[in-house]
């Protein structure tokens, strides 16, 4: 009698549709040249798919800044690599920023002397790491 073994491979199963991620990072590399903040962060997302991230923060108006701990939550994202691109603030929410790209919404928080004197980044760029 033979006996059959029968090998699966299974692949991950992520979220369909639109998911929620959040995004930590610093941004305290202040670049005068480039008027920014750059740092670094990772992004975790409802289905378990994590991406390492580069930074880039614009204050409105060219102030210096730096992000000691920052927080970002993105919404109506398909797939974690959906975020990578520039955002621009679209309001404010409290003490929070809004910021937009397409259809992607993103509301960022952070800390630091910067942000407790009222500074609120203009533009958010990330890029995977």
């Amino acid at each position: 009698m033979a006996s059959v073994v029968l090998a699966v491979c299974c692949t991950p199963v992520f979220a369909a549709g639109p998911m929620r991620c959040e995004l930590s990072f610093t941004a305290g590399n202040w670049s005068t040249q480039h008027r920014a903040a750059r740092g670094a962060g990772e992004l975790r997302c409802d289905d378990g798919r994590t991406l390492p991230v580069r930074v880039s923060v614009k204050a409105r108006g060219g102030d210096a800044l730096r992000i000691d701990s920052g927080a970002a939550s993105f919404s109506n994202v398909e797939d974690p690599r959906d975020v990578i691109g520039a955002y621009v603030a679209s309001g404010r929410l409290g003490d929070d920023v809004a910021m937009r790209k397409g259809a992607i919404g993103l509301r960022v928080t952070g800390t630091g002397d910067w942000w407790q004197q009222g500074g609120r980044p203009g533009t958010l760029v990330i890029a995977a790491r």
